[in-house]
Order: structure tokens, then C-alpha cells, then sequence
């Protein structure tokens, strides 16, 4: 079944809603047991940002997001419904729960879909930004006094 691109019947766009509502096991349920997450920057220095191959994989990936952030603004600035390729660009603000410090970003999704379910996910960010926000992040951990809290 195509996406088609009646708002609110496609899985891609119902997961962002579930996204924002903290919904992970409804999130989740969009996606095939097999789902292809790609982000395009190196998840190793930036777990909360890796790739994942298979649902369990996406799923800690998320669990990790979560624990991390708490999301401060999110919003659909575009959404696009095709046959079986949907894509989003997406304005957020995550708060790291440690330091406090704001993430805000643009995220770019292209979701590709068959039967109904998410079978591929492709996001794309400001990297560069990202990474030197992830530094800074851990270096405000390390010179945290911890007489501060």
C-alpha cells in the first residue's frame, strides 16, 4: 500500500507524531523488523546519532536518544508524501538532561515504505555541528565541579 498523500494516513508522517509525543513503542511499530536507519555522520563518536540495522539496533539507538535529551521544541516545517518515498525537514530542540545545553537543529528525513511499513530511513543533519555540540557536551561533563551537582 503507497503512502498516498492524504495527511495522517502515512506511516512516515504518523511517526513523527508519535516521535513528539514520546511514543517509542508506536514509533517503532512503523518500521519493519529489518529497517536500513543511514545518518550521515559517524555514530561512533556520537552514539546518540548512529546508524542502526534492524529494529532492536534503531531501538537502542532511540532508548540512548531518550535518555539523553529531553525534546524542547519539535516541528514539521515540511512534509512530502509520494507513492512509496516520503520526506520531512523537521526543526527540533533538544535539551541534554546533564548539562542543560540546547541541541537545536534541522533534521532531513527520507523515509521509503512498503505495505504500509517503513522499510528504510535516511537522515540527514549539520554533522559538523552536531559533532563539536557532542565536544562541547563532554567537555562541560569533565570539568563539571562536583560540588555543583
Amino acid at each position: 500500500m503507497p503512502c498516498g498523500v492524504k495527511s495522517g494516513d502515512c506511516a512516515f508522517e504518523q511517526a513523527h507524531n508519535d516521535w513528539i509525543t514520546g511514543d517509542l513503542v508506536g514509533f517503532l511499530a512503523k518500521f519493519s523488523e529489518d529497517i536500513v536507519w543511514i545518518v550521515n555522520m559517524d555514530g561512533v563518536g556520537v552514539p546518540y546519532v548512529s546508524s542502526a540495522v534492524g529494529k532492536e539496533d534503531l531501538r537502542w539507538r532511540l532508548q540512548h536518544l531518550m535518555e539523553t535529551f529531553d525534546i524542547a521544541q519539535f516541528s514539521i516545517d515540511v512534509i512530502e508524501h509520494g507513492p512509496d518515498v516520503c520526506r520531512s525537514v523537521i526543526s527540533i530542540v533538544y535539551v541534554h538532561r546533564s548539562t542543560g545545553e540546547p541541541l537545536d537543529v534541522k533534521l532531513r528525513f527520507t523515509g521509503r515504505q512498503r505495505d504500509g511499513i517503513i522499510v528504510s530511513m535516511e537522515e540527514s543533519s549539520d554533522a559538523a555541528y552536531v559533532v563539536a555540540y557532542n565536544r562541547f557536551v563532554e567537555f562541560l561533563e569533565a570539568t563539571r565541579d562536583p560540588r555543583c551537582g
